[in-house]
Order: structure tokens, then C-alpha cells, then sequence
């Protein structure tokens, strides 16, 4: 079985994908799972937003809200108004659909538009 994980406990270094057929034992260290393989010390990939946020955003994609990562190069249609951004363009509310924060609207309006009109063309 193959396990995501990286060199340091927060998850900020390169993800491995390593076959737990490597590791010699597990354990805890200050409530952290450690995996101790011949090569060293690795930890699991902890899954949180903000943990796939670095890892992601080489990829394309921004967080719009706190609850939410957007893939932006499937972005094809934005709705200011109602605060939300679609991966289709025909806007609908039937639609898959990612909220875009108010609070952050001013500041993430040009970023959206910008690669809608990239994606749209």
C-alpha cells in the first residue's frame, strides 16, 4: 500500500508516496505519527485545506473562501453577485459551484476574471 507523506511533521516539504512495505515501525513522537523507515524519519500527510493549499497552488489552485480550494483553471463563469464561481458557462444554480468570500471579494475579483477569460477562450 502506498501512503503520502513528507520529511517534516508539518507537512510543508515535498510529498513522497511510499510503500508501507518500507517501514520498519510507527510510532508516536508529542502526538505525531512517525514513520521510521531505513532511509529515516517520515511523517503521514495530515489532510487539511490549508495543508493541500501549499501543495496545490502550483497546480492552479486558490483558496476562495475558508471552507474551499479552486481549481482556476476550470473556472468558466463568476456571479459577483451572489458570490460564487462555476466550472461551466451557463451559470446555474443546479450546477457544481464554489462560494468565494465576501469578505475577500474585492481583493479576489480581478484574479477570478482574469483566468475565466483565460479558460473561456
Amino acid at each position: 500500500m502506498k501512503q503520502p507523506v513528507t520529511r517534516d511533521r508539518n507537512n510543508e516539504s515535498e510529498i513522497i508516496m511510499m510503500d508501507m512495505s518500507e517501514v520498519l515501525y510507527i510510532q508516536t513522537e508529542d502526538g505525531a505519527v512517525v514513520f521510521h523507515t531505513s532511509n529515516g524519519r517520515v511523517y503521514p500527510l495530515v489532510p487539511s485545506l490549508s495543508m493541500y493549499a501549499k501543495h496545490t497552488e502550483s497546480m492552479g489552485f486558490r483558496k476562495l473562501d475558508r471552507t474551499n480550494l479552486v481549481n482556476m483553471k476550470k473556472l468558466k463563469a463568476f456571479d459577483e453577485k451572489r458570490g460564487l464561481v462555476y466550472f461551466d458557462e451557463a451559470a446555474h444554480t443546479e450546477r457544481p459551484s464554489a462560494i468565494v468570500a465576501f469578505m475577500n471579494m474585492g481583493k479576489l475579483k480581478e484574479m477570478i476574471k482574469f483566468w475565466i477569460d483565460r479558460n473561456v477562450k
